[in-house]
């Protein structure tokens, strides 16, 4: 008697597992300041990279130079967790340093292959969020704002800072470029300003002609790319700071005259 009830409970549980339908794979939600919202299957997003997948949604981008470097990208999962990205740290043309989709349990994840870690791997991506900063140069500088507070960090501050100095090379217009550059860790200024750094939190350099570009401080502390403020470039002091990226490939991110940084 106890084998044939085996026998029926085990033959249960294969009917069961045939008659159940496979789970869906999860579609991915593409939006925010994009033209072309809408949402992308796991099948369109493995293999993709998420800078090509924000590109093919056509973020509306301000007037003015090299808006595109003001885009920032949220990722967030199936459990709530999110990263956000620099649009240009992924770009083959900036900071080429690319996160890719590939295929997940039930539906698709996010890497970034270049990273020391993993720390910005997202499980079962739902939703890709597009957003455009606005921030504006200051008269001051240094003027650091997250929150709604701002608080002003003249240069003659930034440079009694402790410095980190590097050698820079890019391409330009003119060329590839090589410059010493020198001065404080960004992270190191915004916890001047008062601002607790985290690596997800997106910050943009305005520089005093309104020119802008966007970094996260995840791009150093798992991307291994400082990120500097520099006051001094080639031996010789700054009237106003630099934002370097370093290992960009091209220096669109390398924002001159720095009088404005947007924290969030």
């Amino acid at each position: 008697m106890r084998k044939a009830l085996i026998a029926l409970a085990t033959a249960g549980l294969l009917i069961g597992s045939i008659a159940a339908p496979a789970e869906a794979a999860v579609g991915v939600e593409v939006g925010g300041a994009v033209a072309k919202p809408g949402e992308r299957s796991a099948a369109q997003l493995a293999g993709a990279q998420l800078d090509q997948v924000v590109n093919d949604a056509s973020p509306v981008l301000p007037a003015g130079k090299n808006t595109v470097l003001r885009v920032t990208v949220r990722v967030t999962g199936a459990a709530h967790r999110a990263v956000t990205f620099a649009l240009a740290e992924l770009s083959p043309s900036f900071g080429n340093h690319p996160a890719l989709f590939r295929d997940g349990r039930h539906g698709v994840d996010l890497t970034v292959p270049g990273d020391r870690d993993g720390s910005r791997t997202v499980r079962n991506v739902r939703t890709v969020s597009v957003a455009v900063s606005s921030a504006q140069p200051a008269a001051q500088p240094v003027r650091v704002t997250a929150h709604g507070r701002s608080v002003t960090l003249p240069p003659a501050l930034l440079a009694k800072l402790p410095r980190q100095t590097v050698t820079a090379r890019f391409g330009s217009d003119a060329g590839t470029q090589t410059h010493q550059e020198s001065g404080p860790p960004l992270a190191l200024v915004l916890a001047l300003a008062g601002v607790l750094p985290k690596p997800d939190t997106p910050v943009v350099a305005v520089g005093a002609d309104g020119y802008g570009a966007a970094v996260t401080l995840a791009e150093a502390w798992t991307g291994g790319r400082p990120l500097l403020l520099s006051t001094v470039e080639d031996g010789k002091p700054l009237a106003e700071p630099r934002l370097v990226p370093l290992s960009d490939v091209k220096g669109g991110r390398y924002v001159s005259r720095v009088t404005a940084l947007a924290v969030g």
